[in-house]
């Protein structure tokens, strides 16, 4: 029987299990309320409290070993871990790495949490219904459930390298999924999350990164506790939205920050590309890393299994998209130097233009 991956927060799952009891095991709900409990959430910084990127973490053992995707940490200066029962943890030491397969190992100084225990015993088959419990799209501690489809070599993943296993899986995850675990319907421990897509998702066995929580590195972060999440923005009023004119927003903006929702692409080589474009100087137009502050959002994605790199240019006050496109690139530094290109001539030549008289 085919399960139908959807997409759920812990809170309210009820309903929805209800409404499925075909496919969830009774114990569905508890099962996920344990998985919660042993899910965490990493915000990670570049210093002085400036946040670049959340993440999601498991614990696996209850004297504080998580582990987490090793993407969401590369040349992080701060890090905080905090857990579903609100305890906040503002130091944390790198004890484990697996660059290969993405996965790190992280020790925090805590006793007696709530853990998973990996899978034993028969190997997850397909169509075995997976849970996973992520920190997604900003949504803390979301559920979400669908089956397990394969076991692949990392070799016909695009981006992936190789040498070692993915597992594939039909729940769906968000930005923000990356790190998190992957669990059977009894709540045991198959995996870790390490990318993310419309296709479905990928992780890590278990059994080839658990090794990581006898590391013996010790590498320990900066405090975090200047890390905060951002607070959602009021939503702007129709009014201002409807009377929002893209191409005045493109010639009036002064800051604009770069934002990627893939692994692929690395808001630095779009940083790069840009500056190094004849007509960028001239243009006035000042990166930042911190997108609160700035008047443009620049948003890079790319799909997962194709070689489609999109962009989409948004004003931070009122959301208005003022500008998008893709591009088709074997991999993001090529992706960068094609989409800092288009960028450029099309803000060159519309900053050219006249305003129209009346505004």
């Amino acid at each position: 029987m085919k399960v139908r991956s959807q997409p759920i927060v812990i809170g309210v799952i009820a309903l929805a299990l209800a409404n499925a009891q075909d496919t969830s095991p009774p114990n569905a709900l508890q099962t996920l309320a344990r998985i919660g409990e042993a899910t965490a959430m990493i915000l990670a910084g570049e210093g002085a409290g400036r946040l670049t990127s959340i993440s999601t973490a498991v614990v696996v053992r209850p004297d504080g070993i998580l582990l987490t995707a090793y993407h969401g940490l590369k040349d992080a200066r701060e890090v905080q871990v905090r857990l579903k029962n609100g305890e906040v943890f503002d130091q944390a030491t790198l004890i484990g790495l697996d660059e290969r397969r993405d996965v790190a190992c992280l020790k925090i100084a805590a006793s007696k949490l709530a853990y998973l225990q990996p899978r034993g015993g028969r190997s997850i088959q397909p169509g075995d219904v997976v849970y996973a419990v992520t920190n997604s799209d900003g949504l803390s501690w979301s559920a979400t459930q669908g089956i397990f489809s394969a076991v692949r070599p990392a070799d016909e993943v695009p981006g992936a390298g190789q040498g070692y296993r993915l597992i594939q899986f039909t729940a769906p995850v968000a930005p923000g999924a990356s790190g998190g675990p992957l669990a059977d319907e009894k709540g045991s421990l198959v995996g870790i999350i390490t990318r993310s897509g419309p296709a479905g998702a990928l992780g890590v066995p278990i059994e080839s990164v658990i090794g990581l929580a006898d590391g013996g590195l010790k590498a320990p972060f900066g405090g975090g506790s200047a890390l905060q999440i951002p607070t959602p923005e009021q939503s702007p009023a129709s009014r201002g939205v409807v009377n929002a004119d893209p191409k005045d927003i493109l010639r009036s903006a002064k800051t604009a920050s770069i934002w990627s929702s893939t692994m692929f692409f690395t808001p630095e080589t779009l940083e790069r590309e840009l500056v190094k474009q004849k007509g960028y100087a001239a243009l006035g137009l000042l990166l930042v890393k911190d997108k609160r502050v700035a008047d443009l959002l620049i948003t890079v994605d790319r799909p997962l299994f194709n070689y489609t790199f999109t962009y989409a240019v948004t004003d931070t006050k009122t959301s208005v998209l003022v500008d998008s496109g893709k591009v088709t690139a074997i991999d993001g530094n090529t992706a960068a130097g094609m989409i800092a290109k288009e960028l450029v001539n099309g803000w060159a030549k519309l900053r050219q233009q006249p305003k129209p008289s009346g505004r």
